[in-house]
């Protein structure tokens, strides 16, 4: 009974709901919503998106919210149906649908079987694609809060233009623009900004040892590899240490965008001078 009400407190407290499937999410909700609506994350802390599944906790909160905004990670897919099957009324709408996306790649342009990266959010001048959508659902479900909407939404894309020109300027005149990745995260911050990843998994799995040989060629000029806590970290220690490689660790899920990425801008800038 004392769950159930923990469960519910944020509901009453609120009016509305929304539910987002990672942090990064709930960040851009904040910015536009001032508070104004309760935003829920359904991946719990150190969570992996492909393995998750809804908790108990979870199910109980998508009953009665209204507003379900997906943006494409992998358990979104399985269980979209039973999510909107548990609240008829839940609105369900991706929040990264006025963005293009593209397959994820690994080094040398190879394609992760079809599979789009949903990688959007780390990229910020897709922000403001996902922060339009975020506004339009947010008016569908408390109209009421229009202004505080409106002038939230105003203020974040202004942030968002002015981090934007700050980190692409702090890119500038890198001796090397490639860098390395476990899990290939920043395919859209990379192709926005002109930079290289190198991504050492192959299709989610620890490397070959011939993958290995390749990717020692393809990463060379790199001075940078980026680790993730959800990955294993053995073949990426494996290639730092043949190549002379620095390391530093960034968390994509991270609920503050603008501090996961300038995390990367940092270390490109440190090392890769």
């Amino acid at each position: 009974m004392v769950k159930m009400i923990l469960w519910l407190l944020p509901i009453l407290l609120f009016g509305k709901s929304v539910v987002v499937s990672i942090p990064p999410q709930k960040f851009i909700v904040d910015q536009i919503s001032g508070g104004a609506v309760e935003t829920v994350v359904l991946l719990p802390k150190a969570a992996s998106p492909v393995t998750y599944s809804p908790r108990p906790s979870d199910l109980a909160l998508i009953k009665r919210s209204s507003l379900y905004l997906t943006i494409g990670v992998p358990f979104e897919k399985a269980y979209r149906k039973r999510i909107k099957g548990l609240n008829p009324d839940l609105i369900v709408t991706d929040m990264a649908r006025y963005v293009r996306k593209f397959p994820i790649t690994h080094h040398g342009g190879e394609n992760h079987n079809g599979e789009l990266d949903p990688h959007v959010w780390l990229a910020p001048p897709l922000l403001t694609l996902l922060a339009r959508a975020t506004l339009q659902d947010l008016l569908k479900i408390a109209p009421e809060h229009r202004t505080i909407f409106l002038a939230n939404y105003a203020r974040f894309i202004e942030q968002i233009g002015v981090f934007d020109a700050k980190m692409y300027g702090r890119l500038l005149g890198l001796s090397t623009r490639k860098f390395v990745v476990y899990h290939p995260s920043f395919g859209y911050f990379a192709r926005l900004y002109d930079l290289d990843q190198v991504v050492i998994e192959r299709e989610g799995k620890e490397p070959s040892a011939k993958h290995l040989a390749s990717l020692l060629k393809e990463a060379k000029g790199a001075k940078l590899l980026v680790l993730e806590p959800q990955f294993p970290k053995r073949s990426a220690n494996f290639i730092a240490k043949k190549l002379g490689l620095w390391i530093i660790s960034i968390d994509p899920l991270e609920y503050d965008i603008f501090k996961t990425v300038e995390q990367l801008v940092n270390g490109l800038q440190n090392y890769s001078r």
